[in-house]
């Protein structure tokens, strides 16, 4: 008897493993077990997203929901869900004009909503074609041309399976023999982050606090829920699309168990947040990041010009730049970003006075922000000689600074050369000389002036 029904029951048997292997097995983000990205500042991230599967028969069509759907699929690596046969990244999104073409030369009903009284007539007509805001259409052996307007609207009869409302991951591989995770890692644009400080100083002007906050960008189009974030700080180099995938394997190693403190990686520095967070799309997320307090910091003011041979008579007048200066000796390295400043008035009220923006800082390195022009001081300049002589031209400037403060102020001036150049006389000591720049630091006192004359002899270029 068992050998009668032997055949039929391993045909059945045989039909029911094709019919699996042929449905699509749908995962959604409900199977997600763990979720972590690594963000760079250059639009990209890395996503390593890990999700339940069942045991998967042989060529079993598998279609992950809810991922970003500007996955660059050439970076994709899916582990733990057998060795891969194919895999294809769906954005076929169901939308108004992707309806419109799949119904291109078939049967429609248009409906028309009478304008005058609101009522609305339904007619059976063929799509024909598409082009900006009309349609064309056969209605009676008649060609019509319709506005695609409010008046108008087309009743679809069903949403064709190829269309999805978000994008999707499918892939098919030689199964597995169990239930396990698997692990989809892949690069995507969308992500992004920037640092933003806040410098808050003392009363003394001599002390300052940083705070730093990483705002987090997503425009990928899916959310991403309860997941862990690492920041890679640094410029890196794309590399050219068919070699995206060994980048990944690289940056794959980067997204690993995440630990407490900022690391060093290769040539770049890794932050780890401390905590899960969601980034939702189209969400702009802030976190805390960096933290210091107590750090010295310096006032500079700063002028610089160019010494050109050639006559000029006028008299140039500007303010100088306020600098602020300091070394970054707390215990992380700064990511590159906006600095706002902000001090107290007279009555303790923080007020902004000016923003810059920093680069990559390690530890141990000096910082410097440019505020904005500094409001008590002046500086007036004049060339008062200019001789030709047989190997080039002697010049002579006097620069004069005005304080109108009330407290002594020091201009730290500098001079750039344009050629080869020698100072035969100056009415300061010049404090710095540096290939074709020349410093002087003058101290300007409290509601008065300084003066500096100085002649240089600039060298034609050696042929």
């Amino acid at each position: 008897m068992k050998a009668r029904y032997s055949t039929p029951v391993a045909l059945l048997v045989t039909l029911s493993a094709h019919l699996n292997a042929a449905t699509p097995l749908s995962i959604d983000a409900h199977a997600q077990k763990d979720l972590t990205l690594t963000v760079y500042n250059q639009n990209l991230g890395l996503v390593r997203d890990s999700r339940a599967l069942p045991a998967l028969a042989p060529g079993q069509a598998v279609v992950i929901q809810d991922v970003s759907r500007q996955m660059q699929t050439e970076t994709l690596s899916i582990k733990g869900a057998g060795q891969i046969l194919e895999q294809n990244l769906n954005t076929n999104l169901l939308s108004h004009q992707s309806l419109l073409r799949y119904y291109l030369g078939q049967d429609l009903q248009l409906a028309r909503r009478n304008p005058a009284n609101g009522d609305e007539s339904l007619t059976q007509v063929t799509l024909l074609s598409i082009e900006g805001d009309r349609a064309l259409v056969r209605h009676d052996s008649q060609i019509e041309s319709i506005p695609l307007n409010g008046d108008w609207r087309f009743i679809f009869p069903s949403v064709p399976t190829h269309l999805s409302s978000t994008p999707s991951l499918e892939f098919r591989s030689q199964g597995t023999s169990a239930a396990a995770p698997a692990t989809f890692s892949y690069l995507t644009g969308g992500l992004s982050w920037q640092m933003d400080y806040v410098m808050t100083l003392d009363e003394s002007g001599e002390k300052m606090s940083l705070e730093g906050l990483a705002t987090l960008h997503n425009s990928t189009g899916i959310d991403f829920e309860n997941a862990r974030f690492q920041l890679m700080a640094g410029t890196l180099n794309q590399p050219e699309r068919e070699t995206y995938r060994k980048a990944n394997i690289a940056m794959a190693a980067m997204a690993s168990e995440p630990d407490a403190a900022p690391e060093a990686f290769e040539d770049y520095q890794l932050y780890t947040l401390p905590n899960s967070t969601s980034l939702l799309d189209q969400q702009q997320k802030q976190l805390p990041l960096v933290s210091t307090a107590a750090l010295a910091v310096k006032r500079e003011y700063r002028h610089e010009f160019l010494a050109m041979p050639r006559p000029d008579s006028r008299r140039h007048r500007s303010a100088p730049q306020t600098w602020l200066s300091f070394e970054n000796g707390a215990d992380t390295p700064l990511p590159g970003g906006a600095v706002r400043t902000f001090a107290p008035d007279e009555n303790g009220r923080l007020q902004f006075i000016g923003g810059s923006r920093i680069g990559h800082t390690p530890t141990g390195q000096d910082v410097e922000l440019m505020l904005g022009e500094a409001f008590e001081l002046s500086v007036e300049r004049q060339q008062t000689l200019l001789s030709k002589e047989y190997d080039g031209y002697l010049a002579e400037y006097e620069v004069l600074v005005r304080n109108s403060g009330s407290d002594v102020k020091t201009l730290d001036l500098a001079v750039n050369f344009a050629q080869p150049w020698t100072l035969e006389h100056a009415s300061l000591e010049m404090t710095e000389s540096r290939g074709g720049r020349a410093h002087w630091s003058l101290e300007v006192p409290a509601k008065g002036k300084t003066v500096l004359r100085f002649r240089v002899k600039l060298k034609n270029p050696t042929p």
